[in-house]
């Protein structure tokens, strides 16, 4: 009766083994799998200017256009914002989705809001402009903020932004340091 209960045991324990093995190496195959999916780039954003994301778009008539542009002097490493007067003078609604700049690895959609008589701030995904539609980027509503920037943003000089829409359109932009209505 003992030997059969080692054995009965020795099986039992050699049937656990199996089992949590199995499942660590499905776990293993399933992260090996997860963490494969590469994402292909284009050798520079700047290739991509003027093409659409889905060639049935093709016909679709965009004018985004982008004036007034400045963003706010800082110092290196110190949060900055731009601001700007964003058109769609075309037929097609479309999103602003992303904003690169030279300035900083770090560049955002932003709005600004009154929450309870509480200044709120929040991170936006997007920002849909429809046809007709004039949005202004400033001081209290949407901005771009320029997270920790890698040099000093002085009064008189420019930065470069890319501005990237869901049209796939890109609208490179340089804008002046310091509002120039003061």
């Amino acid at each position: 009766m003992n030997n059969q209960a080692i054995c009965f045991s020795s099986v039992f324990a050699r049937m656990k083994l199996y089992l949590i093995l199995k499942l660590l190496i499905s776990i293993s195959f399933v992260l090996m799998i997860g963490c494969n999916n590469e994402v292909e780039h284009p050798k520079s954003v700047f290739q991509m200017k003027g093409t659409l994301a889905d060639s049935s778009m093709a016909s679709t008539k965009w004018n985004i256009s982008i004036d007034s542009a400045w963003a706010r002097p800082t110092k290196a490493g110190m949060m900055s914002a731009a601001y700007f007067k964003l058109e769609n003078y075309g037929s097609a609604p479309d999103s602003l989705i992303r904003v690169s700049s030279n300035a900083s690895k770090d560049v955002q959609i932003h709005l600004s809001y009154l929450n309870d008589g509480i200044m709120m701030m929040e991170e936006q995904p997007f920002v849909t402009i429809q046809p007709t539609e004039q949005i202004s980027f400033e001081p209290g509503g949407y901005h771009i903020m320029i997270i920790q920037p890698t040099m000093d943003l002085n009064e008189g000089d420019s930065i470069s932004f890319l501005l990237y829409f869901n049209s796939g359109m890109i609208i490179d932009k340089t804008i002046q340091i310091g509002n120039p209505k003061l």
